[in-house]
């Protein structure tokens, strides 16, 4: 899907057609300059995604964030377990599934969320848990919110006012040294995130100016972040592309695993916010069997799209 701004004057289109820099970084001051004289056109928001190496904005302090994790564990009742390979954004890889059943190696999430259930299954459980989660971590969803619309400079607001949810890796369910070695390198699929295309929106609403973002609230004592492989879906232009945005044809997940790539590592309490066109996925969770103590991996996780009312829209 090409990107176009409806409605624009030839010579304002034109603009927009070369308001990239070789980096892929936008130059919105030629669109802006002349939209200052055609006061109906709609601005895109300030913040471009596409090309842009994930940006960190502290957002919650240690205390904070202790005092998160401290509330997760209690409604440890509410948290639903998932195996890996499941969600929404990944491709299906059956032999690895297999192995991680067997091994009975999963994680869990706590809260409503889309990447792993359908419309109807997380208005069921946002139904249930909503005013719970509200109660727990409200003050935490308005520091994201604040964080994400002082970055963006454009309003932000919840879907349907509800809650974001959390993603848990424990090693609680690292029982046996073959289970160790298994989770020590097992990646997730490597996927781009199209999440937003599972929700209901105005018409007109581009599915391809969307935004990610990850709070950690808890981090293995080895650390951990985001793979991003050193490829781009150019959802402007529909296109594959590399890192000298050269286009490429589409990747496999075999292809992907192929590809040069780093580790963008998270921080607690900082939040990492990216497009989700980045080829990406979450390396291994690198912990100790349950017995040698607990350790977790515990992220806010949420998703966002523009829509041209001017607003951010961000859920889980």
């Amino acid at each position: 899907m090409s990107f176009s701004l409806p409605c624009l004057h030839p010579e304002v289109q034109a603009s927009t057609k070369c308001a990239r820099t070789r980096k892929g970084q936008p130059r919105v001051s030629l669109l802006r300059m002349h939209a200052r004289s055609i006061p109906e056109i709609k601005l895109p928001p300030v913040y471009h995604h596409g090309f842009n190496p994930p940006v960190d904005l502290p957002c919650i302090g240690e205390e904070f964030a202790e005092d998160t994790f401290r509330k997760i564990l209690e409604m440890r009742e509410e948290w639903k377990a998932q195996m890996p390979g499941d969600e929404a954004t990944v491709g299906a890889m059956p032999e690895l599934k297999a192995l991680l059943k067997r091994l009975d190696l999963h994680y869990f999430t706590l809260g409503a969320t889309h990447n792993y259930m359908i419309a109807t299954e997380v208005h069921a459980l946002a139904e249930r848990i909503d005013e719970k989660m509200q109660k727990a971590f409200s003050s935490l969803y308005e520091e994201v919110r604040k964080v994400l619309e002082r970055h963006m400079r454009e309003p932000v607001r919840f879907v349907n006012g509800r809650h974001l949810a959390f993603r848990i890796f424990s090693n609680e369910v690292i029982k046996t040294m073959e289970a160790q070695q298994v989770a020590s390198r097992v990646h997730s699929s490597p996927h781009y995130d199209m999440i937003a295309e599972n929700l209901d929106w105005p018409q007109g609403t581009r599915m391809n100016h969307t935004i990610s973002f990850t709070l950690p609230i808890k981090l293995p004592p080895a650390g951990h972040g985001l793979k991003i492989y050193h490829a781009y879906y150019d959802s402007y232009n529909d296109v594959w592309v590399d890192m000298d945005l050269n286009p490429i044809e589409p990747i496999s997940t075999d292809q992907a695993f192929q590809l040069d790539s780093h580790i963008h590592p998270y921080k607690t309490g900082v939040l990492a916010l990216h497009s989700g066109f980045e080829l990406h996925c979450i390396p291994p969770f690198n912990a100790p069997m349950y017995n040698e103590g607990e350790v977790y991996r515990i992220t806010l996780q949420g998703w966002g799209i523009w829509t041209d009312d001017g607003y951010w829209n961000i859920f889980s």
